[in-house]
């Protein structure tokens, strides 16, 4: 399993580039990574403390080992030396230190076992910062993505396309308003050259004919 100084470096190193990524808005997003990393920096503070304690008890248990082996000698050397009396109480001594190098080696064990469990849940909250970080990186790049996207069409279809498309109503308008007001002026030419075509035609024609009688008649007359 990876040192915890491995560990914090990577931390460290996942962190730095999700803050070089990240456009330093207070998101809320930010704000759960941040306190992951908090989160993160405490369990490793407690993982220290479970090892320096891992330490404590192994060099407890050592220094317990060692002083019952230097117990059993003197108490050899007690017995070569036929003093029965020093070489019982030695042996008492390497029997105490020997069961305390016992109670010692089973709270190491139990320690030990604290410290792998202590590790494997901190490699599994790493990873979770780690997808953490990675699913942010994503969101945030979509995010740019998607606002560039979004002021674009809005750019091209809602400023431009509306003002397009207003201009355009408003030629077509006055385009109407003309067409109608050539069609009325054209229809009462046509209307005007007509009545004057039609009145002319009478004119000649009725007038010449009562000229002519006028002037048959006036010469009967006469």
């Amino acid at each position: 399993m990876r040192g915890l100084k491995e560990i914090s470096e990577q931390i460290r190193e996942g962190l730095t580039q999700f803050i070089e990524a990240a456009d330093g808005s207070e998101s809320l997003i930010d704000k759960a990574i941040l306190d992951m990393k908090k989160r993160l920096a405490a369990a490793k503070d407690l993982i220290a403390t479970a090892i320096a304690e891992e330490q404590r008890l192994k060099r407890a248990y050592q220094d317990a080992i060692d002083t019952a082996e230097t117990w059993g000698k003197r108490a050899d050397d007690a017995l070569q030396r036929e003093d029965h009396v020093r070489a019982s109480e030695a042996q008492q001594h390497k029997q105490q230190y020997q069961y305390l190098a016992d109670d010692y080696k089973r709270q190491l064990d139990a320690q030990e076992a604290v410290v792998v469990r202590l590790k494997t849940a901190l490699h599994e909250f790493y990873h979770q910062f780690q997808d953490a970080v990675k699913r942010a990186e994503t969101l945030c790049q979509r995010q740019k993505q998607a606002d560039t996207r979004a002021k674009l069409y809005k750019l091209l279809f809602d400023e431009i396309g509306n003002d397009v498309s207003k201009v355009f109503k408003q030629a077509e308008q006055k385009l109407k308003t003309t067409e109608a007001e050539a069609k009325m002026w054209e229809d009462k030419s046509c209307q005007t050259t007509t009545e004057t075509e039609t009145t002319g035609d009478n004119f000649n024609l009725d007038q010449a004919l009562a000229d002519l009688k006028e002037d048959v008649l006036g010469s009967d007359r006469k």
